[in-house]
């Protein structure tokens, strides 16, 4: 069980919104290869199974791509669905959290990969440092995502 303020799940639908967004812009597998190369959030997000072999990486993608974009657009959605606009409780089931840890995880991923995030930084300093409010963001999400996994691990 969790409990949002209208705020935090503005904040949370909107992030998860843009990643849902960008997953659903996949279209055909010429658009893919281009978005990819144009937006490292998308590569990161749908990162290349074989790095060494780009023939390899390709034939690997049209395998799975459209597979993990809809799991990945699905855990998005179910989040969404279980966030109002106005916040409040929510409550998951085992499946829902991992959805969520997943997704949130996505949404990390690229918040990061726009902020450039290295392993030392500490997201609140530099969110008073650069008056970037999306190291703010990519601190909570990390808190919320922390506690879901704990909540997780305590259940087995």
């Amino acid at each position: 069980m969790a409990q949002f303020e209208p705020h935090e799940a503005a904040l949370l639908r909107q992030v998860v919104s843009e990643i849902r967004n960008l997953l659903s812009d996949g279209g055909s597998d010429a658009d893919s290869a281009n978005e990819r190369q144009s937006d490292p959030v998308a590569e990161r997000l749908l990162p290349d199974g074989h790095r060494s072999d780009p023939a390899l990486a390709e034939d690997y993608r049209s395998l799975t791509e459209s597979g993990i974009r809809q799991e990945k657009l699905a855990d998005a959605t179910l989040l969404l669905d279980s966030v109002t606009d106005d916040g409040g409780r929510v409550e998951l089931g085992q499946s829902e959290a991992e959805a969520w840890t997943r997704t949130l995880n996505d949404v990390r991923l690229a918040i990061g990969v726009r902020l450039d995030v290295q392993e030392s930084d500490d997201p609140m300093l530099r969110a008073e440092q650069t008056g970037d409010s999306r190291w703010a963001v990519y601190s909570w999400l990390t808190a919320v995502q922390g506690l879901l996994i704990d909540a997780l691990i305590s259940k087995h």
